[in-house]
């Protein structure tokens, strides 16, 4: 785990180099995945931990018990913050005094393997019971469990006589199932969004899907509360209503020594974590209020050789997957993941029609032992002898047979080596290795949809005028290739260059544009963590500094100004300081507003800026329907579209009006028409569209935008 204590005299310097110029035009910042952000009781005292009166939702609820009055008390092995022992109650955060005893045992009774006993009495048909407690309320003397086997429900039982199951809460199948629900639950306390009675595809979030179930308990009122705990941890508060479970409140923390990564093809309307999908909405500007949780990527029951449900794998000392990559190619989507000090990619697809993230590929060094593990514990599974192979030979592992799980017959060894450090993701998959020469592994797409790669199909580019490149960024859509000089999460002495006219010009000379920017305070440690680029700009953060970020102008080379987090969004001191080698990803949205995503390791959570350079950066429309594995709402499944080149056919019968938005979000055109038609969304007075806000019979909505459009 990182380290969070800091001395007083860093803390001072924080405020030495604080004096830089704001960037120019207009900032905000927010944050994603914790449903608080530190904003609270008090600054962060000097001795440099949290103050536990603050906000913020612990790294992990390991276990969780739950008083008569409906405190829940949790326990964690870890919180960056120092929130071992966290309460919360009616959605609020009451601070950390402990006490949470088991989550095993209760009334007598206790888990033992896969069954639970007690009072001369056993229940056996359980899958894998997680937790347990007694009833109060109108359960009063019944029995709580919450089984993490196939069925990931929470169970009531009647243990007046026999055991009898009477009750559950949950999907059948839980996250991964094909969950149908015919009743709406509404916006609750920390979720704002309704849920819509309907079809929610495994892997898309409803609350009443659970996973990875750590805690679970009653109150007096009836109320059920149940903790997850695998990648992220959760707490949510069901009530029952005119005879259905709905939420009552919820408390999250999913973004723990991770990164958020943008989706271009929704303009990052979706972002990813390594096993999160939120869904942004630009039109909220209170902070923190801007992402839901529309999907968890993870199915540990469908693929339990996941490394994202191994914490030992995951986190661990060696933090292996710390970050993602997303890139949609071709109607597919998929993540890359690296690892807090550069560890080489793990590969994952998503199952069409879910959101879903099964494992289909990694590289490693064949004798590479994840270290702080068991000297018997050698992963993946399966895989070929790390002492039968010279040192450093790369193994390639795709998923052959296409069900998840590492097999023998599935590595392959590489004649060229990949040892790790920084490396970028093309927008067709093609993965670049930061070096000079870069060397780029080329991606092939096979028909089951795995990635694969192979020394035998790799490219290299040597670039003239330097003799290191530690990180990359390819801007395809100008042609433009920036670096820098250092790479890993060390980057002190990095030089900024780029090459322009890169893969089309062929041009292999690179042209200096600065050093980089964060003032060396430490020096015999590292100051810069991470280093990216986008746009017409260079951005940085580092370590003590903490969230505050350094702007580049690429063009010029000089400082364009520095950004700092609001105190509404928990302030400077209020953010940990930045510790993966991916901890800093940055997009140009196309209305001109980059969106900077930072790792805040002190309480977990991604720091977000939303940054107009020019001030006057207006939102476009949003869609919400981007693919059809994702599920709308039931109403604009009503309203049946194709999409033919530029053509936009209805086939459902009735009247619509039509309302046309370009990039920048204008109104362009308003249309009225009948279908079953086809309108020609290139010519006329719809030239330009990039959004169509369709509203039919009985004010049904459906909108659509690139690239769906």
């Amino acid at each position: 785990m990182a380290c969070l204590f800091l001395p007083l005299q860093l803390l001072l310097l924080i405020s030495i180099v604080g004096a830089q110029t704001t960037v120019p035009g207009q900032f905000s910042s927010s944050w994603i995945g914790n449903t608080f952000h530190g904003a609270g009781k008090d600054e962060w005292p000097e001795a440099g931990r949290y103050d536990l009166g603050d906000d913020w939702v612990q790294n992990y609820v390991d276990v969780m018990t739950v008083d008569a009055d409906g405190l829940c008390r949790t326990g964690s092995h870890w919180d960056e913050g120092g929130r071992t022992g966290g309460a919360y109650k009616d959605g609020d955060v009451l601070g950390n005094p402990g006490g949470a005893g088991s989550a095993t045992s209760a009334g007598g009774f206790s888990i033992s393997g896969t069954t639970v006993t007690g009072n001369g009495k056993t229940i056996s048909n359980l899958g894998k019971p997680s937790a347990i407690a007694m009833g109060r309320g109108s359960y009063n003397g019944k029995l709580i469990i919450a089984d993490n086997g196939p069925r990931q429900q929470i169970l009531i039982y009647d243990v007046s006589g026999n055991p009898n199951l009477i009750e559950t809460i949950g999907a059948d199948g839980g996250i991964g199932s094909n969950f149908t629900i015919n009743y709406n639950l509404p916006a609750a306390t920390n979720s704002p969004i309704a849920y819509p009675a309907g079809t929610y595809a495994p892997g898309v979030y409803h609350p009443l899907k659970l996973w990875a179930m750590s805690g679970v308990g009653c109150d007096d009122q009836g109320r059920i509360f149940v903790s997850t705990n695998e990648q992220g941890c959760a707490i949510r508060c069901f009530k029952k209503v005119s005879g259905n479970w709905i939420l009552d409140w919820k408390v999250e923390n999913y973004e723990f020594c991770d990164n958020a990564f943008y989706d271009e093809k929704t303009d990052a309307v979706d972002v990813y974590g390594v096993s999160e999908h939120f869904r942004m909405n630009f039109n909220n500007t209170t902070p923190g209020s801007e992402w839901v949780l529309h999907g968890y990527t993870v199915d540990g029951l469908k693929y339990p050789q996941d490394p994202r449900v191994i914490d030992e794998i995951k986190s661990g000392g060696e933090h292996g997957l710390t970050g993602a990559v997303m890139r949609d190619i071709n109607g597919s989507r998929y993540l890359w993941t690296s690892g807090m000090t550069s560890q080489p990619p793990c590969i994952f697809k998503f199952k069409p029609g879910t959101d879903v993230a099964q494992p289909c590929g990694m590289f490693m060094q064949r004798n590479h032992r994840i270290y702080d593990l068991d000297l018997n514990f050698w992963w993946p599974p399966q895989r070929p002898d790390p002492n039968g192979s010279p040192d450093g030979t790369t193994m390639i592992w795709e998923d052959l047979n296409d069900n998840g799980y590492y097999e023998a017959n599935e590595y392959s060894d590489q004649t060229r080596r990949y040892n790790g450090g920084d490396f970028f993701i093309a927008k067709n998959g093609d993965i670049w290795q930061c070096a000079n020469p870069i060397v780029v592994w080329k991606a092939t797409i096979k028909a089951n949809g795995n990635l694969s790669y192979s020394s035998s199909n790799c490219v290299e580019y040597a670039i003239n005028g330097v003799s290191s490149i530690g990180k990359i960024k390819y801007q395809d859509e100008i042609d433009r290739l920036v670096f820098c000089t250092t790479g890993g999460r060390d980057l002190d002495g990095g030089q900024i260059y780029k090459v322009n006219n890169f893969l089309n010009g062929g041009n292999r000379d690179a042209t200096f544009v600065s050093d980089l920017k964060i003032p060396d305070i430490r020096p015999t440690h590292s100051d810069i963590t991470t280093w990216t680029a986008a746009g017409d700009y260079g951005f940085e953060v580092g370590w003590s500094t903490r969230n505050k970020v350094w702007v580049t102008d690429l063009n010029t080379g000089a400082l364009a100004g520095t950004m700092e987090p609001s105190i509404a969004s928990g302030g400077l001191k209020h953010t940990g300081w930045t510790d993966i080698s991916g901890g800093l990803q940055v997009y140009k949205r196309k209305n001109g507003t980059y969106l900077v995503f930072i790792e805040e390791n002190g309480i977990g959570a991604v720091t977000m800026y939303r940054w107009c350079p020019s001030g006057n950066c207006p939102d476009v429309p949003v869609a919400i329907d981007r693919k059809p594995a994702i599920p709308q709402s039931p109403d604009a499944r009503l309203i049946q579209t194709r999409i033919i080149g530029k053509m936009l056919q209805i086939a459902s019968a009735g009247s619509y009006h039509l309302e046309m938005y370009d990039i920048k979000g204008k109104l362009i055109s308003r249309l009225n028409v009948k279908a079953p038609t086809a309108v020609d969304l290139a010519t006329g007075v719809t030239a330009g569209c990039r959004v169509v806000k369709i509203t039919g019979p009985e004010g049904t909505t459906k909108t659509l935008q690139e690239p769906v459009l």
